[in-house]
């Protein structure tokens, strides 16, 4: 494994593994000056190869979940691997993006890409697919990920990051921050993490309603993990915030894909503690293979499957 840094002059560093194309740290100066890690991350760099959580990593093919690993497409019936308790296919399968290594293409002081080839057949996915990963770190401390794909047949593509952020001082809970989401709508769903009828609900006067900042400690059980739907829109806008009222710490995510991911970190263990770093993942909606009225993410030959994601730090 390799790890890559790339900086701005203010002194923003962002290190970058070639195993899954992840996100090993964040690090952004305080309003002291000081190195602040933004990021939850292992101390052991070989513990990337035994990560259970897709720390950092880039997920894909298909981020989030795609129920019994099924989904029809131009009438032919595709079976993905089901690498989830044997059931639905997660974040790509067995092994997707997040297990395996990227090919440096291009490395600059303040930003890096990276490449991938998954032939036809990888986890059950028709077409060969080529991927790239552009990260770039700009002067006013901005980490911005640009996405792009293209395949030789008609298959799915969505792609995103899958880093657990933890702005605070104490590295042991996210109880101090607070969060908002800019969506109108969630998708509800089922106690198997599957997006169920109606398929889209308002937030407004339930728990999900995350439209004003709200304190993670009341809300992060309840909530635990849900996806957004933001309105349709090509423009990269603000999506979420993440904000620890300690520290005085603030990350704004703004991002050009259809729906968000908000995780709260439940399931961590091992080197980690259940909701010690939170997750927000800008994506396509889970299983919307299968679901007719979600946003396609259907990639044909001749296209490009470009999408982008901002992550802006800033003291307050």
């Amino acid at each position: 494994m390799k790890s890559f840094l790339i900086k701005n002059k203010r002194n923003m560093r962002v290190e970058i593994l070639d195993w899954g194309c992840r996100i090993v740290s964040i690090r952004v100066p305080d309003s002291n000056g000081k190195l602040i890690d933004t990021v939850l991350k292992y101390n052991n760099i070989t513990d990337y190869k035994k990560d259970k959580h897709y720390l950092g990593s880039t997920v894909g093919r298909y981020a989030n979940r795609i129920e019994n690993g099924k989904f029809n497409l131009h009438d032919s019936g595709i079976q993905l691997s089901q690498n989830e308790s044997g059931k639905n296919h997660l974040h790509g399968g067995f092994i997707g993006f997040d297990k395996k290594y990227w090919n440096l293409t291009s490395h600059t002081e303040n930003s890096i890409e990276m490449q991938i080839l998954s032939p036809a057949g990888d986890e059950g996915y028709p077409g060969n697919l080529t991927v790239g990963v552009r990260y770039e770190v700009s002067e006013d401390n901005i980490l911005t990920i640009d996405y792009h794909a293209k395949a030789d047949e008609a298959t799915l593509v969505n792609i995103t990051n899958h880093s657990y952020f933890n702005l605070s001082d104490n590295r042991d809970s996210i109880d101090s921050h607070e969060v908002q989401v800019n969506a109108e709508y969630y998708t509800p769903l089922s106690d198997g993490h599957l997006p169920v009828p109606p398929y889209r609900k308002k937030v407004k006067n339930t728990i999900y309603d995350l439209t004003e900042l709200q304190p993670i400690d009341t809300l992060k059980e309840e909530i635990g993990n849900i996806n957004y739907c933001m309105d349709p829109t090509d423009e990269i806008k603000q999506v979420a915030i993440i904000k620890d009222i300690e520290s005085g710490r603030r990350m704004t995510i703004s991002s050009d894909y259809p729906g968000i991911q908000v995780y709260f970190g439940n399931y961590l263990s091992g080197e980690f503690k259940p909701f010690q770093g939170m997750c927000c993942e800008p994506h396509y909606f889970p299983n919307s293979p299968n679901i007719n009225t979600y946003p396609s993410a259907l990639l044909l030959p001749g296209d490009h499957y470009e999408h982008c994601i901002k992550y802006s730090f800033e003291n307050f």
